[in-house]
């Protein structure tokens, strides 16, 4: 797991979250990872659902809580193994991941684009990226860890103290 924080860039219409992690794995077993449902399923979705790809600009991703609502999203842009990018939670907001072959494995650089940064802060979207990253970190390693609050509430605090997470009570 990374101790780098993900950094904030307000911009004149919300705020660019960045995220940037490299991994020892091959570059097609990280896009893999992005982009096949049972993989996704190891890392992506903070509690058990079921996760459908149709891997295509206009194509999209859902998540289906058994509980809860669907979560979809829209590929806006496909370059495999390089780019992958889809619409996320809130109206306007996309995600980008930019995957870069390095000597060692892969680099991946991820950009969350958000309307409303502070909503998107209050919300745990910054935690939650960086949470989630975590988890893919460990899935790459063959070794996928479920959620643990544990965990995510430790790592708010210390986003908090950047100011880049509600602080936790």
């Amino acid at each position: 797991m990374t101790d780098t924080l993900a950094t904030l860039e307000r911009t004149d219409g919300g705020g660019l979250i960045r995220f940037e992690r490299t991994f020892p794995n091959a570059i097609d077993d990280v896009w893999s990872a992005l982009t096949d449902p049972d993989r996704l399923a190891d890392w992506w979705p903070p509690f058990a659902t079921n996760v459908h790809v149709d891997l295509r600009e206009g194509g999209t991703m859902s998540f289906d809580w058994p509980d809860g609502p669907q979560l979809e999203f829209r590929f806006l842009r496909i370059s495999p193994p390089a780019l992958l990018e889809h619409t996320h939670t809130s109206a306007g907001s996309w995600m980008r991941y930019e995957l870069d072959a390095t000597d060692g494995g892969t680099r991946l650089r991820a950009t969350y684009f958000v309307p409303e940064p502070d909503s998107s802060i209050e919300r745990g979207d910054v935690v939650g990226g960086h949470y989630g990253f975590d988890r893919l970190e460990a899935a790459l390693a063959g070794h996928p860890v479920p959620f643990d609050l544990d965990v995510f509430t430790a790592l708010q605090a210390r986003y908090a103290d950047h100011g880049l997470a509600a602080s936790v009570e």
